[in-house]
């Protein structure tokens, strides 16, 4: 369960960083914003995404496919929701709706279980019936690995596994372009990201990010992305 619930983690973190830079601003889009996120659809873009950015990821398309397609059944009718408050004196903060989150994690506690077998078959590159086969060869199964992962189905573990930490910074905006510039951590230079946005009244769409932003090839994936005020 642990590299299933970092997979999930490290998506969900993806995701939300990618929000963080998708909004921001000064005249007209000061305020606070937020991103609906489409949980199925943000776990198939960025599975996808994510492996086939990878040079040993080693596996098929079909694979992909199969990954993509079931993290997408596990997140079904799940939504988290990023607030990105927008402040007159260009500092921004970016955070998680609380209740949004406690909801996802305690769904996906209850589904997780029912769904490890098909997981575990798309991330292995087989079919759920010839899982056990596979997994007898190295010295396991099914039922020792959900015992093994018991423990990590909790909604707390997941939380904790989530880490998710509010981002601040500051930002600007000019003609179209919106660039932000996350604070630091301490030892490491402040770098900006610009993102290209089209804002329609209360609707904030980003179309594009440019900077040196690690697994930006990810972020873009999941473009567009659109805030509501």
């Amino acid at each position: 369960m642990k590299k299933t619930t970092k997979i999930l983690a490290l998506v969900l973190t993806l995701a939300m960083v990618l929000s963080l830079a998708a909004c921001a601003g000064s005249a007209g889009i000061t305020g606070s914003w937020k991103y609906n996120m489409d949980m199925p659809e943000l776990m198939k873009k960025s599975t996808e995404a994510s492996a086939s950015s990878s040079e040993d990821s080693g596996l098929t398309e079909e694979q992909l496919k199969n990954m993509a397609d079931t993290f997408g059944k596990v997140f079904e009718g799940i939504n988290m929701v990023a607030v990105l408050d927008l402040k007159d004196d260009n500092s921004f903060k970016l955070s998680m709706d609380e209740a949004s989150v406690k909801a996802a994690t305690e769904a996906l506690s209850t589904r997780l279980p029912d769904m490890m077998p098909e997981l575990l078959a798309a991330m292995f590159g087989t079919t759920t019936d010839k899982l056990d086969d596979m997994l007898a060869e190295w010295g396991t199964s099914v039922d020792d690995m959900m015992k093994e992962m018991e423990d990590e189905f909790s909604p707390d573990a997941m939380l904790e596994d989530l880490d998710v930490e509010d981002v601040t910074g500051t930002y600007r905006y000019e003609e179209g372009k919106l660039i932000l510039t996350p604070k630091a951590e301490e030892g490491e230079e402040a770098k900006d990201v610009t993102l290209t946005v089209e804002l329609n009244g209360n609707e904030l769409k980003v179309t594009a990010l440019d900077g040196e932003v690690e697994d930006s090839e990810m972020y873009k994936a999941l473009l567009p992305l659109v805030f509501t005020r």
